[in-house]
């Protein structure tokens, strides 16, 4: 039986685009694929949002999702582009749906398209957990059911992911491109203006209640590490993956936090035993999924948004 190992190769000299190269996710995703080997072409809307990933080796090219001409010439030249750009924003759900659609659903389709005509075959598509149907009893894997995108099942942030997905598979047949996707759950990092931006206000608290609500959350770094492990491994053309975190309650994410800040309040579990289990047994067996400690990465995070936060 041939291993995982047996069918990889190096990245090393070969050209990567980054879509959403400046956010969250994106900016840990350049750093694995650099060091890699990779050369990494960030295409973003403001280089200026992450500039020190330039003095670290990122070549930028602006574009927006939405202009495709520019897109093209963003990809001309790479071996490989990485759609990561989404828009997510947490606890706002009922922002409009079209504003989704634009960045969610038009945008995947102009980077697919633009791939196509600057002669790029490999793509890894960043899509989400959220396109599945949710049973808090029932482990999800990648034949889980998924939501009905087109009639807005899930609100629009997961709905506009579920038919970008689709969208994504499409072109892949239509177009003869080479796509994995990868489903990520519940992502933290540094820079993030979602789940942890949030946790950095609860610091100067004595006390924080928290409900015990189970999640499989993951560090951005892990998913960045799954993209690399994709990229360089042929097999994974065709297939989706799984790329989720250890089930962790909020409180265990928040005592995490206190221990790598070495301060804040003191965390108690409010019992409701609920959660999501995600099996990721196919990313770990074929492109070396690995979910660290969340006390490791926890510290990491810090290394880096301590200065911005701790104040």
């Amino acid at each position: 039986m041939t291993s995982t190992a047996d069918r990889t190769f190096s990245l090393q000299g070969k050209t990567v685009a980054v879509t959403g190269a400046s956010g969250m996710i994106g900016v840990y995703i350049c750093r694995s694929l650099l060091k890699a080997g990779a050369h990494v072409v960030g295409v973003v809307r403001n280089p200026a949002k992450a500039a020190f990933l330039a003095t670290e080796g990122v070549e930028f090219r602006t574009a927006d999702l939405n202009d495709p001409e520019a897109l093209t010439l963003a990809f001309k030249g790479c071996d490989a582009v990485v759609s990561n750009a989404a828009m997510y924003v947490a606890m706002k759900f009922l922002m409009a749906t079209a504003d989704h659609k634009k960045a969610n659903v038009d945008g995947t389709r102009h980077v697919y398209e633009s791939a196509h005509r600057a002669g790029v075959k490999r793509i890894v598509h960043i899509s989400t957990f959220g396109v599945y149907k949710w049973w808090p009893l029932r482990t999800i894997n990648e034949t889980t059911p998924q939501i009905n995108g087109e009639r807005k099942q899930g609100g629009p942030y997961r709905a506009t992911k579920q038919i970008s997905e689709a969208m994504a598979w499409q072109f892949s047949a239509s177009l003869g491109l080479d796509v994995t996707t990868l489903r990520p759950t519940a992502v933290f990092g540094a820079r993030d203006f979602n789940l942890l931006r949030t946790l950095y206000k609860f610091l100067k608290l004595p006390v924080l209640p928290l409900p015990s609500i189970s999640l499989p959350f993951v560090y951005a770094g892990d998913v960045a590490d799954a993209v690399t492990g994709a990229l360089r491994n042929d097999a994974s053309i065709g297939h989706a993956y799984n790329v989720g975190g250890t089930m962790h309650q909020f409180s265990d994410v928040m005592k995490a936090l206190v221990t790598a800040c070495g301060r804040g309040p003191r965390v108690l579990a409010l019992p409701l035993p609920v959660g999501l289990r995600v099996d990721n047994t196919k990313a770990e067996r074929d492109i070396g999924f690995y979910s660290r400690p969340l006390s490791q990465a926890m510290a990491e995070i810090m290394a880096e948004d301590a200065p911005v936060f701790s104040a």
